[in-house]
C-alpha cells in the first residue's frame, strides 16, 4: 500500500516496545470487575503512514493509559509488524470473558486450577471494495472454555453463564448498537448528513499530544510487563481459508485464538487462518488492584478503533482522496446493572486534514463504517455460544 496518508513515524523507528504505558492511573476501572460500575473507555488514534496505526487507551476516568500499535499483514501490503485489528479483539473477547469466570469463582468459593479458553471468530467482506459497495459482516463468536475443578459441572457452567453475562464487550455483541460519529475538517466540525450525529464534543489529539507517546521512565514502569504485545512463533493452521480476491464478491476472514489466565493475568495468542499469516501474543491485566498490562477491555476497544481506521486508510488509498492527516478519538462506555452488562453505544469522531468537500469526507466515513468488521459485529445481535469441557470431558 502506497503511503496516501503523510507519514510521521514507524513502528519499529524508536525501538519502542509494541505497548507500554504512558501514564499510571489511581484505580482500575469497576467495570473490570462482576459488580455495578460503570466508566468510559478513551481510545486516541493515528495514522502513522501505510497501514501502521498508534492508539492510546485510557482506562476509565482514573485508569492508567497505554499505547499500542497495529498493522496489516502480507495480504493487505503491511508491515506485519504488530497485530491486525481483529486480533486485538481475539484476544479482548478471551481474556475478558476468562477473567469473569475467575472473579466469580472466588467470590462463589469454586476451585478451578486451570481455566482457559479458545475462540473462533468470522468475519466476511461482501461486494466490491473498489466500486465502494462492500459490506462488512461479522458472525456469532465461538468460545471452548476449558476448565480444571473438583466443582460440579452445573457449577462450572453457571459461572460461566454469569460471566458472559457480566462483560460489557459481550454485550456489545449480543445488542444491536446504534452508534454514533463527528467528522473534523481542517479543524471545523462538519454537520453529517446520513451518519448518526454525535452529541459529544472532545479535542482532536493533535492539539492533545504535542509528541508521539513515549514510555514511562524506567522507575515509573517496572511494575509492566515485558512484551506484553509480541510477535509469536507461527501457529499450525487447520483447514485454511484460501484468500480471495477483494473484486471476487466474497472473503472469508476467519480469526482464531487462544488463551490462557493465570493469577489474573492472561495471555493470548491470535491468527488469521490462512496459510502464511503471523500469530501474535497479547497479554492482559484485568485485576483490580493490578495494573501490568493493559485489561482485555482496552485490547479490544483499541482493535475497534483499529479496524476503522484500516478501513478509513484503504478507501482514501484506492479512492484517491486527498487527505494528508487522519486522527480519531473513541468513546466507548461500560455499564453493570445487578451483575448483568448493559450494552452501550460507541461514539467515534474522526480529525482530517484534507483537500476534498465535505461531501466526500462524509463519503469516506459512511463506507469506512459500512466495511468496518467491528462496527459490523456491534450493529448485529451475535450472542456467543460458548462450550465448556470440564476436565478435560465436554459438557452438554
Amino acid at each position: 500500500m502506497a503511503d496516501s496518508i503523510h507519514r510521521t513515524d514507524a513502528i519499529d523507528g524508536q525501538g519502542y516496545p509494541l505497548c507500554f504505558k504512558t501514564q499510571a492511573g489511581q484505580n482500575r476501572p469497576g467495570v473490570l470487575g462482576i459488580h455495578d460500575a460503570q466508566d468510559v473507555f478513551i481510545t486516541h488514534a493515528r495514522a502513522m503512514g501505510g497501514h501502521q496505526k498508534e492508539a492510546v487507551v485510557k482506562e476509565g476516568q482514573t485508569g492508567s493509559s497505554w499505547r499500542m500499535v497495529s498493522d496489516e499483514g502480507p495480504a493487505l501490503k503491511g508491515t506485519d509488524l504488530a497485530p491486525f485489528p481483529l486480533g486485538y479483539m481475539s484476544a479482548g473477547l478471551q481474556a475478558d470473558l476468562l477473567q469473569r469466570v475467575r472473579q466469580l469463582a472466588q467470590a462463589q468459593d469454586i476451585s478451578l486450577t486451570s481455566l482457559s479458553s479458545s475462540l473462533e471468530n468470522d468475519y466476511m467482506f461482501e461486494g466490491s471494495f473498489f466500486k465502494g459497495t462492500g459490506v462488512g459482516h461479522a458472525y456469532a463468536p465461538r468460545f471452548q472454555v476449558r476448565a480444571q475443578s473438583s466443582a460440579s459441572a452445573q457449577q462450572v457452567q453457571g459461572l460461566v453463564r454469569q460471566a458472559v453475562a457480566a462483560s460489557p464487550l459481550l454485550a456489545s455483541w449480543a445488542t444491536p448498537l446504534h452508534n454514533t460519529f463527528a467528522l473534523y475538517a481542517n479543524g471545523r466540525r462538519v454537520t453529517l448528513r446520513e451518519l448518526a450525529s454525535s452529541t459529544a464534543t472532545v479535542d482532536d489529539p493533535f492539539k492533545t499530544w504535542s509528541q508521539a507517546p513515549t514510555p514511562l521512565a524506567s522507575s515509573a514502569n517496572t511494575d509492566t510487563l515485558q512484551d506484553i504485545v509480541s510477535k509469536t512463533q507461527p501457529v499450525e493452521v487447520k483447514n485454511p481459508t484460501s484468500p480471495s480476491g477483494w473484486e471476487a464478491g466474497r472473503v472469508d476472514i476467519p480469526i482464531h485464538g487462544h488463551s490462557e489466565l493465570a493469577d489474573g493475568l492472561g495471555r493470548s495468542v491470535t491468527w488469521a487462518n490462512r496459510l502464511g499469516g503471523s500469530a501474535f501474543a497479547i497479554q492482559s491485566d484485568d485485576r483490580l488492584v493490578g495494573d501490568q498490562a493493559p485489561s482485555a477491555l482496552a485490547h479490544a476497544y483499541a482493535g475497534i478503533a483499529f479496524c476503522f481506521m484500516t478501513q478509513l486508510l484503504r478507501y482514501v488509498e484506492h479512492h484517491h482522496m486527498k487527505v494528508r492527516a487522519l486522527r480519531m478519538v473513541q468513546l466507548s462506555p461500560c455499564r453493570i446493572e445487578s451483575s448483568v452488562a448493559q450494552a452501550q453505544p460507541l461514539d467515534t469522531h474522526v480529525f482530517v486534514q484534507t483537500d476534498e468537500t465535505d461531501e466526500v469526507m462524509e463519503r469516506l466515513m459512511q463506507m469506512s463504517a459500512r466495511t468496518c468488521y467491528l462496527h459490523a459485529a456491534l450493529g448485529q445481535s451475535l450472542a456467543p455460544q460458548v462450550s465448556l469441557v470440564l476436565n478435560g470431558q465436554a459438557v452438554s
